[in-house]
């Protein structure tokens, strides 16, 4: 996605994804700011969060009914008891939500002289670990800056026996030109498990096309062999031609290449040492 400041249109955009899906797909993943991405130079107001009243969020609802479809929204800004999270939601076939995950590892660096970004200004880090199931497999979610803590995905491979995990990113263009790619494929090699990245691309624009905030983008899909199932481009590949729609990364996963990777290889067994990270409640 390309998403703007206006939850609308963005809305919009993942009503026409979903529609456009072939009728056999199961589960549709959106990445990081979906709903919104703010490009005021100011923190995100509390009065931009979303809750389970707001109307996109109903809209989706009703769509994955529509479509019998489960929707991941990779992060939004959620509101709980007053607080605001970068919050993975799911959405299953019956419209019913669920929130997956709030975003720990919050983005607070300084990328280049004067070039400073702090998500936890705006966000408040979860303390929770979370699975999920999506038609009998396990899921767990790690947004966008998590990537760069593999404990917390040996821990889920290791602890709750995750078999797929989505990793929906806004990745600034300095980091994935240089680290991104490398890192997905290191995390799915590292826990033989399914990994599926889908990514912000592009120019975030105002209103009035002011260019605001630019994007990596290159969504991704692995195997547990660490093998590509697929990509979209990069920041570099769209330059100024990019386009608010995209088109979708589909493949179908296999239980099979995940028992067979771990056959191969029985990672888990030779293991010799593991972080244990709190799980609350």
């Amino acid at each position: 996605m390309t998403s703007s400041a206006d939850p609308q249109k963005n809305t919009e955009i993942i009503v026409q994804a979903i529609e456009s899906l072939e009728d056999d797909v199961d589960l549709l993943c959106l990445p990081e700011n979906s709903l919104y991405i703010n490009l005021a130079k100011a923190p995100i107001h509390k009065d931009k969060a979303f809750s389970i009243h707001s109307p996109e969020i109903k809209r989706l609802q009703q769509t994955c009914i529509d479509k019998d479809l489960y929707l991941h929204l990779g992060g939004v800004p959620w509101l709980v008891d007053g607080e605001v999270y970068n919050e993975a939601l799911l959405i299953n076939p019956k419209g019913q939500l669920e929130g997956t995950y709030e975003k720990i590892h919050l983005f607070d660096v300084c990328l280049a002289p004067g070039i400073e970004v702090r998500e936890s200004l705006s966000y408040k880090p979860g303390q929770r670990l979370n699975t999920f199931e999506v038609r009998g497999w396990k899921l767990a979610t790690c947004i966008c800056y998590d990537l760069r803590f593999p404990e917390l995905f040996v821990h889920y491979v290791e602890k709750e026996k995750v078999d797929l995990f989505l990793v929906p990113a806004a990745f600034t263009v300095k980091t994935g030109k240089s680290h991104w790619e490398t890192l997905l494929r290191a995390r799915a090699i590292e826990t033989q498990c399914y990994l599926v990245a889908p990514a912000q691309v592009g120019w975030h624009c105002s209103e009035a096309g002011e260019k605001i905030r630019k994007s990596w983008g290159q969504s991704m899909a692995f195997g547990p062999w660490g093998e590509s199932l697929g990509e979209t481009k990069s920041f570099d590949g769209f330059l100024d031609s990019w386009t608010d729609v995209h088109e979708p990364i589909t493949f179908i996963a296999k239980r099979s290449a995940i028992d067979e990777a771990r056959k191969a290889i029985p990672m888990s067994e030779h293991r010799a040492f593991a972080m244990e990270l709190k799980k609350n409640d």
